[in-house]
């Protein structure tokens, strides 16, 4: 009986010696596993913060090299195949997104390569002599060309003189008289729009003399702000809050640029904005295909300090195409979706055009204040139509329209998200 027993209790014992073995193996086992997943998600990680880096170089120096194109092409192309070299051994960007980049860079390496012969070109002119009959005719036709200029500046038509002087400088820049007509013409509309914009701003002034005056009139007591006015200033500017990612695309949108296009694929000029500006542009495919535009359709043009915004507008808009702000994305579609998606909203602006009725009690007639709120509020909405997007808004041609609603002192405005955008984040806000 008792070397049962202890024949048991070995057993027992090596059982258990193995349970123990096994334990720590599949423990092992399973650090080992677990550290190797650390390991790949480290690794991941250190490759993510690598691209991020890479595309941030790209976007410097295609910066650099835009800012290059115009002035120093040579130099562009050079700074772009050094780009492109670098991009073609980085390990860190996936295929795809590195295949795009370098098609990108190819492009704007051609554009500038172009404009590296012309200006080759343009250095060594072809030395023509005229004869000697022609230069006769080239008199009479300049000084038929400067007597009609002078005739379109006297009845007042200084868009048109200009319009012909440069016409005139173009066919004749080593014309002096061509040159004095077009410094003249030039000058001439630049002061007749001065002049149209001090007359405007007389009118405005006169319109609110009664108002300043009243302002400047001290009063008898204590100035007293209404009762409700802190009330009235907090509900302005809460309802429409802009998103960090909204005011990064609006910042982006507002980035100057000067860049030419000659013959690029639509694919690679969104791209290329795209990559500048570190900003996804979605496209829809639908709108694409009902504007017969595939990503193989050239583009050319040409800009020069206008804003990523304007170049946008510029080249969609010649497809019939548009892009709108919408889920913090910038989407293309067509131009006939994004006026659909136009979106309504209303803006208290009781705060700053509403006089308390401070007015009325000094000078003991209601009216008085009811004309102040409206010349403010037509002075707001004024200053809205003319410096937030303007081509927007009906009067100017767009869609956008802005409607007072007195029982609430609000601005009722329709208008694309962008627009909404732009109000929220700064007059309006």
């Amino acid at each position: 009986m008792a070397w049962k027993d202890l024949s048991m209790m070995r057993c027992l014992l090596i059982g258990g010696v193995i349970l123990i073995a096994g334990l720590t193996t599949a423990s092992l086992a399973l650090a080992q596993s677990e550290g190797k997943d650390d390991l790949l998600d480290r690794q991941r990680r250190l490759l993510e913060v690598q691209a991020q880096k890479v595309e941030a170089d790209v976007r410097s120096a295609l910066r650099e090299a835009t800012n290059l194109g115009p002035t120093d092409p040579a130099l562009a192309v050079q700074k772009l195949r050094a780009l492109q070299s670098k991009l073609e051994d980085d390990t860190a960007l996936t295929a795809k997104r590195k295949e795009t980049l370098l098609r990108v860079i190819k492009d704007r390496i051609r554009v500038a390569e172009s404009a590296e012969r012309a200006d080759e070109k343009t250095e060594k002119p072809e030395k023509r002599r005229p004869p000697e009959n022609g230069k006769a005719a080239d008199k009479d036709e300049i000084q038929q060309s400067l007597e009609t200029i002078k005739a379109l500046r006297k009845d007042g038509k200084m868009e048109e003189a200009n319009r012909s002087a440069n016409e005139l400088l173009r066919k004749y820049p080593d014309s002096p008289a061509a040159q004095m007509a077009a410094r003249t013409a030039a000058a001439a509309e630049t002061l007749t729009n001065v002049r149209g914009i001090r007359n405007d701003q007389n009118k405005r002034l006169s319109s609110l003399s009664r108002d300043i005056d009243r302002s400047a009139t001290p009063t008898d007591g204590d100035v007293e702000f209404p009762k409700d006015f802190k009330e009235r200033t907090k509900n302005r500017g809460r309802g429409n809050p802009l998103t960090s990612k909204e005011k990064a695309i609006l910042k982006a949108l507002d980035t100057p640029i000067t860049v030419s296009f000659k013959d690029s694929r639509f694919q690679d000029i969104i791209d290329y904005l795209s990559t500048l500006i570190n900003q996804p542009i979605l496209l829809d495919n639908a709108a694409l295909e009902e504007a017969k535009i595939t990503y193989e359709t050239p583009v050319t043009v040409k800009v020069k300090g206008v804003t990523v915004r304007t170049l946008l507008r510029k080249i969609l808009g010649d497809f019939g195409l548009a892009y709108m702000i919408k889920e913090q994305t910038i989407q293309v579609t067509s131009a006939l979706k994004a006026r659909e998606t136009m979106i309504t909203r209303s803006y208290h602006i009781g705060d700053i055009v509403d006089t308390g009725g401070l007015d009325s009690i000094r000078f003991g007639n209601p009216g008085i204040q009811a004309a102040t709120i409206v010349q403010n509020v037509n002075a707001i909405i004024d200053l809205i139509q003319t410096s937030v997007d303007p081509d927007s808004w009906k009067k100017n041609g767009g869609q956008g329209t802005i409607v007072f609603h007195p029982g609430t002192m609000s601005l009722v405005i329709r208008n694309s998200a962008e627009v909404h955008s732009m109000l929220s984040g700064g007059l309006l806000h």
